[in-house]
């Protein structure tokens, strides 16, 4: 499951805003939503897509993505 508040803060701090961060992944707002909110799982390339345009380091990548 998705970690909904550290994700959405890191981008924030990346300078993003759901929007813009939805059009560099190329994805839909909503569909960026309800990714982020887990009601739909993040495809793998999706999640390496976003580790690489958010700085998210590897070690890092369950502490987004894969918490309980």
């Amino acid at each position: 499951m998705t970690n909904t508040n550290k994700l959405k803060g890191k981008i924030v701090e990346n300078g993003y805003t759901l929007t813009s961060f939805s059009k560099a992944m190329a994805l839909s707002r909503a569909s960026l939503c309800k990714k982020i909110d887990g009601k739909i799982d993040f495809k793998a390339s999706e999640i390496e897509k976003t580790c690489v345009l958010l700085g998210i380091a590897y070690s890092e990548v369950g502490d987004y993505f894969f918490t309980a």
